[in-house]
């Protein structure tokens, strides 16, 4: 099986070609609960244990408490099916080119989305910049926060869905032309559909780039790299832009 590159010699479909299809996918769906529940949690607790309000400065505690809590879940489905991190693509070789290549993709879509797509459907009053900028609030604050949660956001979301999640599918179903697409668009209507709260501008804008793009950017690169540092700026272009133009 033809599973992402790795820098390990070692191949993960050795170490894991005598684990079961069924315990392939009880790990998947316990890996998928784990790190919904890190992801609420994440969010719930600045609240209830804190008493502060989910908006602004707080997002950065919601950032660091992501980075530190959805790995520990990843790592419960990792240790099920034997894999390793790296195995799943996340790993520091050639991070240089890879991370140059996610900050030209997120540039480009960037340009495309606040040039062209924002001001033809809506600008100001799409429903993505509307609930973004209440997030955000009026101060400087809540851009630092947002950002904060941009960058651990998506390591967060990448290592899930693009590591865990499609690396998962392709030892259930394949590497054939047909599965890839199909795990594709899974992974891409999961991930956009996910993004709910933005309202349909907000799914489709996310569905276009943070599930399609990415998903295709980590089947044709093999690593995670390219796809976090092009998820992470494509967070933070939007929270300056939302901040100072809107």
């Amino acid at each position: 099986m033809n599973l992402p590159s790795t820098t390990t010699d070692s191949s993960p479909v050795s170490k894991t070609s005598s684990v079961s299809k069924k315990r392939w996918m009880a790990a998947l769906l316990l890996c998928a609960i784990l790190w919904l529940a890190a992801t609420v949690a994440s969010q719930f607790l600045p609240q209830v244990l804190l008493n502060l309000p989910l908006v602004g400065i707080t997002f950065a505690l919601v950032g660091v408490l992501q980075l530190l809590l959805a790995p520990v879940a990843i790592g419960v489905g990792l240790s099920i099916v034997r894999l390793q991190f790296r195995e799943i693509g996340l790993t520091t070789a050639e991070w240089q080119r890879e991370a140059l290549l996610g900050l030209a993709v997120a540039a480009v879509f960037a340009a495309l989305q606040f040039l062209i797509i924002i001001p033809n459907t809506g600008g100001a009053t799409r429903s993505d910049i509307v609930a973004n900028s209440a997030q955000i609030g009026d101060s400087i604050g809540g851009v630092v926060g947002f950002l904060v949660l941009a960058w651990a956001g998506a390591f967060s979301e990448e290592l899930f869905f693009r590591g865990y999640f499609v690396t998962t599918l392709r030892h259930l179903f394949g590497n054939t032309r047909l599965a890839l697409t199909a795990i594709t668009i899974l992974t891409t209507a999961l991930f956009a559909l996910g993004h709910g709260y933005q309202g349909w501008a907000g799914v489709i804008d996310t569905g276009i780039y943070g599930g399609l793009i990415l998903t295709l950017l980590f089947l044709w690169r093999g690593r995670l790299t390219a796809p976090i540092v092009a998820h992470a700026m494509w967070n933070t272009y939007p929270t300056l832009a939302r901040y100072f133009l809107y």
